[in-house]
């Protein structure tokens, strides 16, 4: 997606003031060398503009006179032509832009959604391998119950419940460890 920039965000990218931007790229709208969009009849910068600006800038930090800085920057740059007379302005399209800024919002809430499930996933399964080691270590009194003709057999019903309270307990904390984890990768 291309970037578009008001004058002022323009003017703290290329560390100028924002009359001294202005100024430049008005000298090359009168002289018919360079065209700037527009959107609501505001000028918008893009990427090609910034490019622009930071040449002007390091050439005259360099003590170039405007007259050489401009003429040099038709051999260096391709720069923007005015719209054919009779023909309106160039016009960014604000609600073209404002959709495509929203589909992309949307894009990252599904994208961060998918992320939360895996990791909720993760750490639902880390913790149920945990909590079994754990309720294996248990003593046998505790994880058995009689069967049949003196046979012991695990008691399932309290595994599980087992299993449900330590993830329940647990899982705010794993969840966080998880995220710090994932960060400092």
């Amino acid at each position: 997606m291309v970037e578009y920039y008001k004058i002022s965000d323009f003017a703290k990218e290329v560390g100028k003031h924002a009359s001294t931007v202005d100024s430049w790229f008005r000298k090359l709208e009168e002289r018919g060398l360079h065209y700037v969009n527009r959107a609501d009849e505001e000028r918008i910068y893009d990427e090609l503009d910034l490019d622009i600006a930071r040449f002007v800038k390091e050439k005259r930090e360099d003590n170039w006179s405007i007259d050489a800085i401009f003429k040099k920057l038709e051999e260096e740059f391709e720069l923007r032509p005015f719209p054919a007379s009779g023909e309106d302005e160039e016009q960014i399209d604000v609600e073209a832009l404002k959709e495509e800024l929203r589909r992309e919002v949307q894009e990252e809430v599904r994208r961060q959604r998918v992320q939360d499930l895996v990791l909720r996933r993760q750490v639902e399964a880390e913790l149920e391998e945990e909590s079994l080691r754990h309720w294996g270590e248990l003593p046998e009194g505790q994880r058995m119950r009689k069967g049949r003709f003196f046979l012991k057999q695990e008691d399932i019903e309290k595994r599980d419940e087992f299993v449900r309270l330590y993830v329940e307990r647990r899982f705010e904390d794993k969840c966080r460890e998880m995220m710090e984890d994932k960060e400092t990768v």
